[in-house]
């Protein structure tokens, strides 16, 4: 795993940024004796399923017994499940690092989701949950977890939080978590998948190595919303050329939505290969006719002026870009979600302000998760939930294993070649301009995976943002997806034979 200098997702990018929760001090937060359970009920495909939730800790001791973190989480099981071993369980991680699982509980996996306006590109009037048809409780259980520093996770009293802020040391804490929890509650025998986000799909990736290496449990699989397994493919440094080259195909997706251009996103991506890529790498060496003719291919794509591009030296990063397509307008575009507009603060500089796009589901999704777990989950705290810290993202250590940037598509590829029933799914959003699209697939292109395997990895474009499931179409097809997905992978053990015949079951 290569460490970078680039904060991915729900925190920031490219040195530029967002909007996050306060800079409240650090505090300890005690769980109670024991979770909260309540019970509920909603209809899904004309249906009842009834679940109960859980709210509360686990907490995670030192090998002498010590207390060292509590760990908050909610969790959802479908009630009337009696065989466990049968009934699949996933672990859901949204990004940052720094972000709690709000986004992924309250956006597209949890039984209530926000309500949002415009597909995902506008700020609702008002802030409510509706019962959300597209839960994943339909098919597996449910638990989402906050990492510690995030949510209501904590490190316990008189313990250093900034031990666990590093890629290994998270990773490590996620892994025992996951460990205590199947103890506690029983799923040792059930499917298990983790699901994340952003910097959860690093995390994620990690996981699933860890979980086989070093605690003997196998998942099933692993879900994979806006990979960032290798942060060299959005990482704009001037040196690294594959970052700008990867981008092309969103940043043409995001003119032709904003009507700036027409193109063939599978035309851009074969030039990005075949030709913008190498006449990059080719540096001030580039033959001057050469040179014009990719200046003039980029602005048939990206809908920005051949003289922009002349100056930039053919480099155009996301958070430029989400700058100048309309600048003209004295408007930007979203970071996560580039089909969303925003109003320019001054049209002066190289970079907006903030991500209008991630304004978006910063206020509806925090007010709406802290109303919802004191009046529906009967949970009740008196620190702060929060949703996206400073405090972790500033402290975060990426020098941990190395030099370089962080990359944990190897970890990846080592549990799918020790174990041949281990799926992976992804899924991207095509107006990402987080972690661009191309830029995911390019990686899952290179992970050197032998030929049986390759075929257990999927991988889909969503027309949608770095939040696949804002936008309700895509919401609907990430749900159906997902879903075949987990009954493809979670194969149950055979059912035990009756006591008064052997064989097979009828």
């Amino acid at each position: 795993m290569r460490p970078a200098f680039v904060l991915v997702g729900l925190a920031l990018v490219s040195g530029v940024s967002l909007t996050a929760s306060t800079n409240a001090p650090a505090v300890r937060a005690a769980g109670p004796e024991e979770p909260v359970v309540t019970h509920h009920s909603i209809n899904v495909d004309g249906a009842a399923l009834d679940y109960a939730a859980t709210a509360g800790f686990l907490a995670l001791k030192d090998g002498a017994g010590k207390p060292q973190a509590n760990i908050f989480f909610v969790a959802y099981t479908k009630e009337g499940e009696s065989d466990l071993s049968r009934r699949p369980v996933t672990f859901a991680f949204n990004g940052g690092p720094g972000a709690s699982s709000v986004w992924l509980h309250l956006g597209a996996l949890g039984p209530k989701r926000v309500v949002l306006a415009g597909d995902g590109t506008e700020l609702p009037k008002a802030y409510r949950l509706v019962d959300n048809d597209q839960t994943w409780l339909g098919f597996t259980d449910l638990v989402f977890v906050d990492p510690i520093g995030t949510g209501y996770s904590r490190a316990a009293d008189g313990v250093d939080a900034k031990q666990f802020f590093t890629p290994t040391k998270d990773i490590e804490v996620a892994a025992r978590f996951i460990r205590l929890y199947v103890t506690r509650y029983k799923r040792w025998l059930s499917p298990k998948f983790v699901a994340g986000e952003s910097y959860g799909t690093t995390r994620a990736a990690g996981l699933a190595n860890w979980l086989q290496s070093d605690m003997g449990m196998n998942l099933n699989g692993v879900m994979l919303l806006s990979s960032a397994l290798s942060f060299q493919a959005f990482s704009y440094d001037d040196d690294n050329d594959i970052a700008f080259a990867l981008a092309l195909p969103s940043f043409a997706a995001a003119a032709a939505y904003h009507q700036r251009t027409s193109v063939d996103l599978g035309a851009v991506e074969r030039w990005t290969l075949n030709d913008y890529l190498p006449a990059l790498a080719k540096g001030d060496t580039l033959p001057p006719a050469e040179r014009q003719r990719v200046i003039d291919q980029l602005a048939k794509y990206t809908g920005l002026s051949p003289d922009y591009l002349d100056t930039s030296r053919l480099h155009v990063s996301a958070p430029r870009f989400t700058k100048e397509l309309l600048r003209s307008e004295q408007r930007t575009i979203g970071l996560m979600d580039s089909r969303v507009v925003g109003v320019d603060v001054t049209s002066r500089g190289e970079y907006p302000h903030f991500d209008p796009a991630f304004f978006l589901v910063t206020g509806p999704f925090v007010a709406t998760l802290n109303d919802y777990l004191r009046c529906d989950l009967d949970f009740e705290s008196s620190v702060p939930y929060e949703f996206l810290s400073r405090e972790v993202t500033g402290a975060w250590k990426w020098l941990d294993r190395g030099q370089g940037y962080v990359y944990v598509a190897d970890d990846l590829a080592e549990a799918m070649a020790r174990d041949e029933h281990f799926h992976v799914f992804a899924a991207a959003g095509e107006y990402d301009l987080t972690t661009p699209y191309f830029g995911q697939q390019y990686t899952f292109d290179h992970m050197g995976l032998d030929p049986e395997r390759r075929g257990n990895l999927i991988f889909r474009v969503y027309p949608a943002g770095h939040q696949i499931y804002t936008d309700m179409a895509s919401l609907k097809k990430l749900h159906d997806d997902v879903a075949a997905f987990v009954r493809d992978t979670a194969v149950p053990p055979p059912a035990k034979a009756s006591p008064h015949h052997s064989g097979a079951t009828p």
